[in-house]
Formats: C-alpha cells, sequence, structure tokens
C-alpha cells in the first residue's frame, strides 16, 4: 500500500563498511541532509516507496559497488568523497529520483 503524497523525494541513505575512509561520512550526510531540508523525506532501504538510495562510500575503493547487491534498489547513487557541495548532491538526489 502506498503512503499519501510528501513533501519530499523518498531518499534512502546507506554507508560503505567504513573500513579506510578518507573523509567524515556521517558530517557529510548531515550537511546534505540539512541543505536538503524538506525536499528529501529520509527512509529506510527496505522502504517499499523509496525512490533513490544514497550510497556514501568512504574512499574511492567504493566496496557497496562490488560486494553489495545494489540492484533491488533500482536507482542508486554513489559517492566516494565529499567533494560535491551538499546543495548541488541534494539536487542530484532529487534528479535522480524522478521516474
Amino acid at each position: 500500500m502506498k503512503r499519501p503524497l510528501h513533501d519530499g523525494r523518498q531518499v534512502a541513505l546507506k554507508y560503505c563498511g567504513g573500513c579506510d575512509p578518507t573523509f567524515d561520512r556521517v558530517a557529510y550526510f548531515k550537511r546534505v541532509r540539512d541543505a536538503a531540508r524538506d525536499s528529501i523525506q529520509w527512509v529506510a532501504p527496505e522502504d517499499p516507496n523509496v525512490e533513490v538510495v544514497f550510497v556514501i562510500c568512504g574512499c574511492d575503493t567504493a566496496c557497496p559497488e562490488k560486494d553489495v547487491d545494489l540492484s533491488m534498489y533500482g536507482r542508486v547513487l554513489t559517492v566516494r568523497n565529499d567533494a560535491v557541495e551538499p546543495g548541488d548532491m541534494v539536487e542530484t538526489l532529487l534528479e535522480w529520483g524522478v521516474k
């Protein structure tokens, strides 16, 4: 059963295992979350209404791209560093969620 319409795009967050991070993944997510305000509703990856999964990898190895079956999620956006400004990342997440 679908939820009623919401104000924001439904995006799920996943992190890599964090074995050798080159930046603070949690701090980066918080900056993205703050920049998104109400334009993104953060949901669990298992949520049936998820529109895009945002995977934050701590380094260029990006283990989840190789070691985790992300195909079940449909649209997946993976980042390997915090070089993209949070506001720009929000714009990308909103664009990726459009079906």
